[in-house]
């Protein structure tokens, strides 16, 4: 597993990869109201782009990616190898591995009062005992795993075995009807900027953890 953590704001893209970004991206990105965030979505594909293709040895112009009907994203030309990615404001996080489908998922650690009601009504099986600390480790780790079967919450949520430990750690023990290897979950808690919340990383995968999450640029 290769992944990286990467911070949006501080990625300055090159007019050669500018050119990489596809006419439904450029679409996209003209979409949103506020120049901030149409700046971070292009510099998350941008980025997503350049990362992966220098993992695989290519131009990011000619790495083609393309999404499934649930709009879970894949090489058409690299099938071997499996990628997923996830943006909080500012952060992204990117994954791409050949054991397998890969779902990752990443949250900037806010307080919210209502986080475990969420919680509940999107995976009843959490335990009434289930505290607060437990809600970034559990969301990350939904999401991630929906991700890595491509059902979305809605559908795959149920689908997922989670483990909640009394001092508030969550773990993945398995996800039901998806093939016969098993499945592993990792999450960890990573630090941003001095005054901005930290990161929480979720990683869904037949790797056995923990992975090492690269930041990017580097430091």
């Amino acid at each position: 597993m290769d992944a990286w953590l990467v911070d949006l704001d501080q990625v300055v893209p090159t007019f050669h990869e500018q050119a990489a970004l596809t006419e439904e991206e450029l679409r996209r990105g003209a979409e949103f109201v506020h120049a901030r965030a149409a700046h971070r979505f292009f510099r998350a594909r941008l980025t997503v782009r350049r990362l992966l293709a220098e993992r695989l040895g290519l131009d990011p112009r000619d790495l083609r990616i393309h999404y499934d009907p649930a709009g879970k994203p894949y090489l058409p030309d690299q099938p071997g190898t499996h990628v997923s990615w996830s943006r909080s404001d500012g952060m992204l996080l990117l994954g791409a591995t050949e054991t397998g489908p890969v779902g990752v998922d990443v949250e900037l650690v806010r307080p919210a009062g209502t986080s475990m009601e969420v919680l509940s009504f999107v995976y009843p099986a959490a335990p009434a005992t289930a505290t607060p600390r437990a809600f970034f480790h559990a969301w990350t780790l939904l999401e991630a795993a929906v991700k890595a079967t491509g059902r979305g919450l809605a559908r795959g949520a149920k689908e997922v075995d989670l483990d909640f430990a009394p001092d508030g750690a969550v773990t993945l023990r398995g996800i039901t009807g998806h093939g016969t290897h098993p499945w592993h979950g990792h999450t960890s808690l990573h630090p941003t900027h001095p005054t901005a919340p930290s990161a929480m990383t979720a990683f869904v995968s037949h790797d056995r953890p923990p992975f090492r999450v690269r930041p990017w640029p580097p430091r």
